[in-house]
């Protein structure tokens, strides 16, 4: 071993469940950031007058950024190490995203917004390789699911804490909410998970070939599938908070619903992942969107502040994000091994980012026809669609268990 290798190792993170902590902590400090746009769209609607579609297409250019790319910083992520860039993304995607309420000018807005969700589509895949080096022998499930309930805790609960603050202070004070991104950055470098680790030979590095995965027609067909379930869960994500504004409700209301919904989606994903042991990968999907589709009907029928209302949105966020850890293995499963990192980013990063640039289309039909009309027409076609396409594929079998 030469010195610098020594170096190297030592300044390597630690395994641990403190560093697990802290992995989950930092992913619910960045997701918590990726969510604080859609609780503010009343509010910059109000100010520099957008229609529906202007609302759905700015939070589009945020989403799109966050999602689109990660992918690309993935596979980059395997030959380079983009470790450093870890704890800027939490730094940096707080603080603009902060400074939006003080934007002067539509284009100032635009650009915090697109810098925020450049920083923002970094953290995910960067963190995902950094997730395995701090997780302790044997552990990698429960370190796997501390990792991923930081971020939907955040997510779910970011709609909430922003119209709380926004209840006790001006909207121009938001920039103080950027203080925990600082605090967490902090923490990071306190405990050197941002450290480089040493570069792979070029032996140890698979490339994937993009063009012969686009040439599979399964796996594009379910990525359609999956693309336009996202579509529910991004349109509903951009217009909650606008739909309860039209029916009299307050920020905090509106806030509430997201929440709800939310919280539904982290109990969702958690719940139906673990029934994949039990039931079939095709079975369990299509459950989802069937059971989706009921709650938003359910939902669109009577929006108010009923008990009824709370439960269609648990359940359709439930039901909406709960097909995510069992479509990441169905898309593994139909791809190679050296492939699965790559399936992996195409369902959480570009199925979504398809999501957000298809509820613009939402937003269009809203300014014309209303809103709730909007959603009904949209997203419930979409599901029927997304399940026929489904129902027509194969599922794919697990090679490991062949193997074995």
């Amino acid at each position: 071993m030469t010195s610098n290798d020594h170096s190297l190792q030592l300044n390597q993170p630690s395994s641990g469940w403190i560093n697990v902590s802290v992995m989950g902590w930092a992913h619910l400090a960045s997701d918590f950031y990726c969510d604080i746009l859609p609780i503010l769209l009343p509010v910059l609607a109000l100010r520099f007058g957008f229609s529906y579609s202007e609302c759905g297409a700015l939070f589009m250019a945020f989403q799109i950024l966050a999602n689109f790319i990660q992918p690309v910083i993935g596979l980059a992520a395997v030959r380079y190490n983009l470790n450093w860039t870890m704890p800027l993304s939490i730094l940096f995607g707080g603080i603009f995203i902060c400074l939006v309420t003080l934007a002067s000018s539509t284009w100032i807005l635009i650009a915090t917004i697109i810098l925020s969700g450049m920083c923002a589509s970094t953290f995910h895949p960067v963190a995902g390789g950094i997730m395995p080096k701090v997780t302790p022998k044997n552990r990698d499930v429960l370190a796997t699911s501390i990792f991923i309930a930081g971020g939907n805790i955040g997510f779910a609960f970011a709609p909430l804490v922003v119209a709380l603050f926004l209840e006790h202070f001006t909207d121009d004070k938001l920039f103080y909410l950027s203080f925990p991104a600082v605090l967490t950055a902090c923490v990071i470098y306190m405990r050197k998970l941002h450290t480089k680790e040493k570069p792979l030979s070029s032996s140890h590095i698979k490339n994937v070939d993009i063009k012969a995965l686009m040439k599979n027609g399964p796996f594009v067909w379910f990525t359609v599938s999956f693309a336009l379930r996202s579509l529910c869960y991004c349109a509903l994500l951009i217009y909650l908070p606008l739909l309860f504004k039209n029916h009299g409700f307050d920020t905090m209301q509106s806030a509430g619903a997201v929440t709800t919904m939310l919280i539904g989606t982290a109990a969702g994903g958690l719940a139906i992942g673990g029934l994949s042991t039990r039931f079939g990968l095709k079975f369990l999907i299509l459950s989802t969107y069937a059971t989706c589709f009921a709650g938003i009907a359910v939902f669109l029928w009577m929006p108010d502040l009923s008990l009824i209302t709370y439960v269609a949105l648990f359940i359709v966020g439930a039901s909406v994000y709960g097909s995510t850890p069992v479509a990441i293995v169905w898309a593994e499963r139909m791809l190679s091994r050296s492939a699965a990192a790559f399936a992996t980013s195409m369902m959480l990063g570009f199925t979504f980012g398809v999501g957000y640039i298809l509820s613009v289309l939402t937003g269009f039909i809203a300014d014309y026809f209303g809103l709730s009309f909007a959603l009904g027409i949209t997203l419930l076609p979409a599901l029927i669609i997304a399940s026929f396409i489904l129902f027509l594929l194969k599922e794919p079998e697990d090679k490991e268990l062949q193997a074995d």
